[in-house]
């Protein structure tokens, strides 16, 4: 049976990796043409590893041994029933609202080309309803018999493969026999147990309540954090002893939340919720306090100059971390890319360095020594590997006194440094 993956970015190109590793034909399809040429070229921004080999090499080998294809172009192999897996997400708009301009995309692809007992599983964060009433109804037109079936994934970047293969799967389909041949392809991949949701709606709001959760206890960590500072007390510390309680968990505070799924979560709801009355004040509240945290931050910059008798305007900002979160290539809505702007408006002079991150913006470095050359502050945004913070080496290329701004907890305590958590 033929497996095709629709989007080959942070979900897709992983899973096909995992798939095609299992011993299956897989095709993935993304319509940018750069991001194929960067896959066949080994040039993949994804920082994953699976048994010590990059994603580049793994997939490389995959098409070399011509277990795996890509195309811009969905291209049948032949009419036998096939697992179309998608894995592209919903498009948001300039005012932040949500369109499923790019699943009708792909279901335009796919509608003339079905055959009888194809399998349609989708993988990607939906707005809850959207399988039901979006993509039923296109499927019901044809007069045949499709599967469709909703798979919500949770895999994070750098642990895709493992996870994928280990992760317990939430699965439901729109009917019995749709849920059948999901269930008994997800087996064929992994021993991971699977959980049988009793509805497809039921799934795609699994998918949205596990982001929000996340949204919500980070928002918690980032109000706890404030009130921490006011009160004289180590949030870290706070944090630590708290989650010693067996049912306390505490998050560790942040510079915001970025990345695609938590930031959209939210509008996902909203948009499944339209015309009934679910105010939803506690989840958009905690999304203010997450929208709002890269404002602190730079407040916690400001402060920390001031206190060393400088001004943030034409101060020299040194930025440790572009990625959406620690350990990342990703920089979709990252927090750090927020401060920057922020503190551009604040007349600063910026320059960044991440090792994960390639050299995309203006105000990037190709290296940390060329980054805090010179800078009357280093603020820590994200926790990279490879970064080794030595006071020797800041002492001899930045201006003194030396200003940290850490919003991760990475950066030792050194004497000679005016260090600020934030």
């Amino acid at each position: 049976m033929n497996v095709y993956i629709f989007g080959l970015g942070h979900i897709g190109l992983p899973l096909c990796g995992s798939i095609a590793l299992c011993g299956k034909k897989v095709y993935g399809i993304d319509i940018n043409p750069n991001t194929i040429k960067n896959i066949e070229t080994g040039n993949i921004n994804i920082y994953e590893y699976y048994n010590d080999k990059h994603i580049s090499v793994i997939i490389k080998e995959l098409i070399d041994q011509t277990q795996l294809t890509v195309s811009t172009k969905f291209t049948r192999i032949d009419n036998e029933p096939s697992i179309f897996t998608i894995t592209v997400g919903i498009g948001t708009k300039e005012d932040n609202s949500q369109e499923l301009a790019p699943i009708q995309a792909v279901l335009d692809e796919l509608l003339p080309k079905l055959v009888p007992k194809d399998l349609l599983l989708f993988r990607t964060t939906m707005i809850p309803g959207t399988c039901e009433n979006f993509i039923l109804p296109q499927l019901k037109a044809l007069n045949i018999p499709i599967y469709l079936a909703y798979c919500p994934e949770t895999i994070a970047e750098t642990h895709a493969f493992d996870e994928f293969e280990n992760n317990p799967k939430v699965l439901a389909g729109i009917d019995e026999e749709s849920y059948k041949a999901a269930e008994e392809f997800l087996k064929s991949l992994s021993n991971a147990p699977i959980y049988k949701a009793s509805n497809i709606r039921t799934a795609e709001m699994v998918k949205v309540a596990q982001n929000i959760h996340r949204d919500v206890n980070i928002a918690l960590a980032n109000e706890l954090d404030e009130a921490a500072s006011a009160l004289n007390i180590d949030i870290y510390e706070l944090q630590h002893l708290a989650s010693t309680h067996p049912r306390v968990e505490l998050l560790e505070p942040g510079p915001g939340v970025g990345g695609y799924c938590i930031p959209n979560a939210l509008g996902y709801l909203n948009d499944s919720l339209v015309g009934l009355n679910v105010p939803l004040k506690l989840t958009h509240t905690a999304r203010s306090i997450n929208n709002e945290k890269p404002l602190k931050v730079v407040q916690t910059i400001t402060r920390a100059l001031k206190d060393a008798n400088k001004n943030i305007a034409n101060s020299s900002i040194a930025i440790i971390g572009l990625a959406m979160k620690d350990c990342c290539a990703d920089c979709r809505l990252s927090p750090a890319l927020d401060i920057v702007n922020l503190l551009v408006k604040e007349g600063a002079n910026i320059k960044a360095f991440d090792p994960l991150v390639p050299l995309t913006y203006a105000f990037q470095t190709s290296s940390f020594d060329e980054c805090i050359k010179n800078s009357d502050c280093l603020v820590i945004t994200a926790n990279q590997p490879g970064i080794r913070f030595n006071i020797n080496e800041m002492q001899s290329l930045m201006s003194t006194p030396i200003i940290v701004v850490d919003t991760r907890n990475v950066f030792p305590s050194y004497d000679n440094v005016n260090l600020y958590r934030a």
